[in-house]
């Protein structure tokens, strides 16, 4: 029970996954051409996943799918949206980062994959 007299709703317990959060580092080669890579920024984070759909969209004459999630986690500062998150072999890129209930003690990361 949280300090407010009502329950949490999230427990750490619900935690059981561990994800990975990347950011974006960009470097150049010989020629001065941009190579895009990823970096760890944080490791083995105890989190929440809850698969929220499937997608299919149409993009020219190509169909792209994908899956959107939801994954909570501990409160923690420097999340952006142009990080990504690695669940279970799976790229997610983030869309949104909401607090829960508005407090600095999770946050939900909003994702979504393409396959």
């Amino acid at each position: 029970m949280s300090g407010s007299g009502r329950p949490s709703r999230h427990r750490v317990g619900a935690m059981r996954h561990r994800c990975t959060i990347q950011q974006e580092t960009t470097t150049q080669d010989a020629s001065g051409q941009p190579i895009v890579s990823w970096s760890n920024y944080v490791v083995n984070e105890p989190c929440e996943w809850n698969p929220t759909s499937g997608i299919e969209n149409m993009r020219g004459r190509q169909l792209e799918a994908g899956t959107r999630a939801v994954f909570v986690v501990r409160y923690r500062s420097g999340y952006t949206t142009q990080m990504s998150v690695l669940f279970d072999g799976e790229r997610y890129g983030i869309t949104a980062i909401n607090r829960v209930d508005g407090l600095r003690k999770y946050l939900e990361i909003i994702c979504s994959a393409v396959l």
